[in-house]
């Protein structure tokens, strides 16, 4: 099962949603795939996400790809990389991606929703829990 995170203008969303998933779930991706726009965005989570695992013993298989915003390309490289059981994780998508998975079947789609935006620029276990949910949607 692959782990496939957007990444555009922000660090925190994509970051805190993989660590609720890896929580909440008991599951670390073995393998996460990083689609992204802003480059120096990316190689902040690109850190944070290798220190997550290292933190908590796990192996990591981490892959990246600089993508667009224009959805046909989106979807070119979404179709190639996504297989049954992957989870997509659109908490720092922008709509354009978010598009680019219409008619994709077969794969979980999760979500960090946060109830207070004034945490928003807070790693996930420095948030209450309790303004926070793992929405998950299976395609």
């Amino acid at each position: 099962m692959k782990y496939i995170l957007f990444v555009s203008r922000e660090m925190w969303p994509p970051l805190n949603s993989l660590y609720a998933y890896a929580k909440i779930k008991g599951v670390f991706p073995s393998q996460v795939i990083i689609l992204y726009t802003d480059e120096d965005v990316m190689r902040k989570i690109e850190g944070r996400i290798k220190k997550l695992y290292e933190i908590h013993g796990k192996i990591l298989n981490l892959k990246k790809r600089k993508v667009s915003y224009e959805v046909s390309s989106l979807r070119k490289i979404l179709l190639d990389i996504i297989e049954d059981g992957d989870v997509i994780d659109i908490t720092g998508a922008r709509k354009a991606m978010i598009l680019s998975l219409m008619g994709i079947e077969n794969v979980k789609v999760t979500y960090l929703f946060l109830k207070d935006m004034r945490f928003s620029n807070y790693p996930f276990m420095m948030r209450p829990l309790s303004l926070q949910k793992l929405m998950e949607v299976s395609l």
